[in-house]
Parts: structure tokens; C-alpha cells; sequence
């Protein structure tokens, strides 16, 4: 029997740096990022892409192997507020946040605080800031003391970037892109080969890639979400000892599209 009820949870829409998976795009990504944290010269990094291309995913690892070596802080949604940001930085020195304080006496105990430090600031759907926080981004990382990865969606990234405040700035922009046929095939062998499904990843082939990646059109978050949905319908033929659904074929794989909306049914 195929557990495929176990194997769908490595499938799910979270994201968890221990499920990492070194597409291209991903490889390449890794590479820039590891060769510029740390790196006062390069004070503003930007991950532009479409929604669901793994940006969140890489931000999290790269967070995550960073905060291994120095000081860093992971904002998951955008802040609203500076003194969101000052207590996150506060907090990351072990100091005491008085929301009272006046934003120069904030800048004032974050500089002595950081003072000969680097500290990295990853901010997630960045996209959503408003001018007012770019601008406070800006004035942060001049101080050679705060770098920042911003991660965002392609349409919005490429007109911030055209925006007086970082237009002239040195900065390191990396486009994140889809996955690949081949990718695909990996991704899902390598995942479940490494968690002991090696009979589910078994089941597929070149082919089942190429359907996969017609219906998803390469987007990470859509792939997961089709596997997942396919691994429910796997599960559910065995129970149910539905012989013809306990392989993969083309109706499974329709079924999947058409169940998350890939497909008009109508």
C-alpha cells in the first residue's frame, strides 16, 4: 500500500525551508544572495517575480542560513507603521521597545545598537509598503548599518525600481523565474525519494511532468497545489479500490486541473 495521504502533506501551500527545493532559478538566487549578505556595498537587494514562483520560499532558507552567522529579521507581511520595524530591531538586540519614543530617539539607540554591525532585514510582499516606508527603508539602509531583501511581485518591482529612491542606488535585483519540465520531475522525485516514497515517486515520468507543467504553467505554488490535489485523488482510489484510478493517467491528471481550477468545467 502507497501511503499517499502521508505524502501529500510535502505538498502543502506552507512554506518550510526544510522542503527547500535548488531549481535553476532558485540555485542561481542562493548564490547571488550568499555572495551579497554581509555586504555593506550592496545595501538593497530586490527579488522581484510572479506570484506563487517560490520568492517566500527562498526568502525563508536564505533568513534561515543567515541568521546562523549574524543579526537578522524576517518580516512576513509588510509593516504599516515604522515602529513595527524598530521593535522587530529592538527586539533582535535584546532591548526594551518604548512605543512613546520620538523616531530620532529610535534611530538614536538603533545606531548605537548596530554600531559596527550588519544587520539583514527581509521583508516579504514588499510590494504592499507605501511610499512613506520605501523612504524610511532608504534613509535605514544609508546608514551602511541595516541591508534589506525585499521580495515582490515582477509588475510592482520593476516600477519601484524606476522610482527616485532607489533608481540611483546600488542594489542587486534578481528575477525569479518559473520551473522547468525536467524541474518538475526532480522536484517530485527528490521530495518523496528523500522522505521514504520512493514507490509514489516511482509513478512518475517525463511525461506526467510535461502534463503537470502545461496545466501549472511552471508556477511553484500551482505545482504544489496540483500534487497535493493529486495525491488526495491516489489516496482515495486505493481506499476505495478503484483500480483504475491507482496509476497515474490522463483522467487523474484532469481531474486534479479541473478540481483546483486549472480547467473550465463549464
Amino acid at each position: 500500500m502507497k501511503d499517499f495521504e502521508a505524502a501529500k502533506e510535502f505538498f502543502k501551500d506552507t512554506v518550510d525551508p526544510s522542503l527547500y527545493f535548488d531549481s535553476i532559478s532558485a540555485e542561481i538566487a542562493r548564490n547571488k544572495l550568499q555572495e551579497a549578505i554581509g555586504n555593506p556595498a550592496i545595501p538593497l537587494m530586490f527579488i522581484i517575480g510572479d506570484p506563487g514562483v517560490g520568492k517566500s520560499h527562498i526568502m525563508r532558507v536564505m533568513h534561515h542560513a543567515t541568521a546562523l552567522k549574524t543579526t537578522t529579521v524576517l518580516i512576513e507581511h509588510p509593516f504599516f507603521d515604522p515602529r513595527d520595524l524598530y521593535k522587530e530591531l529592538y527586539e533582535a538586540r535584546g532591548m526594551n521597545f518604548d512605543k512613546n519614543k520620538s523616531q530620532g530617539e529610535f534611530l538614536d539607540d538603533l545606531f548605537e545598537a548596530y554600531v559596527g554591525t550588519l544587520c539583514t532585514i527581509f521583508i516579504d510582499e514588499a510590494q504592499l509598503l507605501n511610499n512613506d516606508q520605501f523612504e524610511f527603508i532608504r534613509i535605514l539602509s544609508d546608514t551602511k548599518l541595516f541591508q534589506f531583501v525585499l521580495a515582490m511581485h515582477k509588475d510592482e518591482g520593476i516600477i519601484l525600481l524606476n522610482k527616485k529612491q532607489f533608481k540611483t542606488r546600488t542594489k542587486l535585483v534578481i528575477e525569479y523565474g518559473n520551473l522547468e519540465e525536467n524541474e518538475i520531475l526532480r522536484y517530485i522525485q527528490t521530495l518523496l525519494m528523500g522522505h521514504m516514497h520512493g514507490d509514489i515517486a516511482l509513478m512518475f515520468s517525463k511525461h506526467e511532468a510535461k502534463v503537470i507543467a502545461r496545466y501549472a504553467k511552471g508556477n511553484f505554488r500551482t505545482i504544489k497545489k496540483f500534487l497535493y490535489t493529486l495525491m488526495k485523488l491516489l489516496d482515495y482510489a486505493q481506499k476505495k479500490s478503484l483500480s483504475k484510478y491507482r496509476k497515474l493517467n490522463s483522467c487523474l491528471l484532469t481531474m486534479a486541473a479541473l478540481d483546483i481550477g486549472l480547467i473550465d468545467d463549464k
